[in-house]
């Protein structure tokens, strides 16, 4: 059985041999970047209002995932990422799936603690993160809404 491989779209990208990358959903991407996103707040504010980021981009996230190539070899993959675009899009969602988001994916909260303080089930939970999640990816990666 044979694998399907594709270059990643930007914001992530291919290295620059052109080595192609098994497609990991961006909504995936989003989550294990939202995982940090209080440190990533703590930064941003860190700035104060003429300070920039390292490279100079205000608010402007890194992330690296590992992707295999086609040869089933792991490569990190970059990913750059607005934290404003971010904190704006979880505020667009509908109240439910960003409490579900924050407690579950933000604060790391496990999802039967998740359930219990909204008081739903721990299926409800899984639900609501993984909706939010693909909404925040179709917002953020507009030129690969394929997902």
């Amino acid at each position: 059985m044979s694998t399907t491989t594709r270059p990643v779209k930007s914001p992530a990208r291919a290295n620059k041999r052109g080595e192609v990358y098994k497609e990991i959903p961006k909504h995936r991407i989003l989550r294990e970047t939202l995982r940090h996103f209080i440190e990533f707040r703590e930064v941003v504010q860190g700035y104060g209002s003429a300070g920039d980021g390292a490279d100079g981009r205000k608010g402007v996230l890194e992330h690296t995932y590992w992707a295999e190539d086609s040869k089933g070899k792991l490569k990190k993959v970059d990913v750059s990422i607005s934290f404003w675009d971010l904190q704006i899009g979880l505020a667009e969602l509908a109240p439910r799936k960003r409490e579900a988001i924050w407690l579950n994916v933000i604060e790391d909260k496990k999802q039967k603690d998740v359930a219990k303080i909204m008081k739903i089930t721990t299926v409800s939970v899984g639900q609501y993160v993984e909706a939010g999640m693909i909404q925040l990816a179709k917002r953020y990666f507009a030129e690969d809404s394929d997902e």
